[in-house]
C-alpha cells in the first residue's frame, strides 16, 4: 500500500467513525425535532449507503489515477463509481427525511450499485479499492432490498 493509499483509507476511516458516533448517538429528544438516524426505520440502509458512498470515493480516485498513468480500463469503474456516488448521497438525504420516494430511490440505488459491483469485481483481483467498492455496494444492495 502507498501513501496516497494509506491516507484515503485513514480519511475514510475517520468519516466512518465520525458518521457512525453522529448517527448512533441518542441525544434526548427535543420536541417538534426531527428524527435521529439512529431511531430511523432507514437507519441500517442509509448507513450501507454511507459506507458505499465513501468506498466509491476512494474508488474513483484510485480509477483517475490509473487513467492519468493510461490504464483505460479503468474509465467504466470510474464512470460506475460516480453514478454509485450520486445516488447513495441522494438515498441518505430522501431517507433521512421520511420521504415518500425513499422506496423508489433505493430500487434505482440497488440497480446501479449491482452493476457497480459487476465493473469493480473485473478489477478486484488487481486493485484492492476495487475489491472492496464492490464488497460495499453488495452490502449495500442486500440492505437496501429491505427498504
Amino acid at each position: 500500500m502507498n501513501r496516497k493509499e494509506l491516507l484515503q483509507k485513514a480519511g475514510m476511516a475517520v468519516a466512518v467513525s465520525g458518521i457512525l458516533s453522529t448517527l448512533s448517538a441518542e441525544d434526548h429528544d427535543h420536541s417538534g425535532a426531527m428524527p435521529t438516524a439512529g431511531k430511523s426505520k432507514y437507519a441500517k440502509a442509509m448507513m450501507a449507503a454511507i459506507h458505499c458512498k465513501l468506498s466509491s470515493e476512494v474508488c474513483l480516485s484510485h480509477c483517475l489515477t490509473e487513467l492519468g498513468k493510461g490504464d483505460k480500463a479503468m474509465a467504466v469503474c470510474a464512470a460506475s463509481t460516480r453514478e454509485v456516488i450520486s445516488l447513495c448521497d441522494a438515498f441518505v438525504k430522501l431517507a433521512s427525511q421520511n420521504s415518500s420516494f425513499t422506496k423508489k430511490l433505493a430500487n434505482l440505488c440497488i440497480e446501479v450499485c449491482e452493476a457497480c459491483a459487476k465493473e469493480c469485481d473485473k478489477h478486484a483481483n488487481h486493485h484492492a479499492v476495487c475489491k472492496e467498492c464492490r464488497d460495499s455496494c453488495l452490502a449495500c444492495v442486500k440492505e437496501l432490498k429491505k427498504v
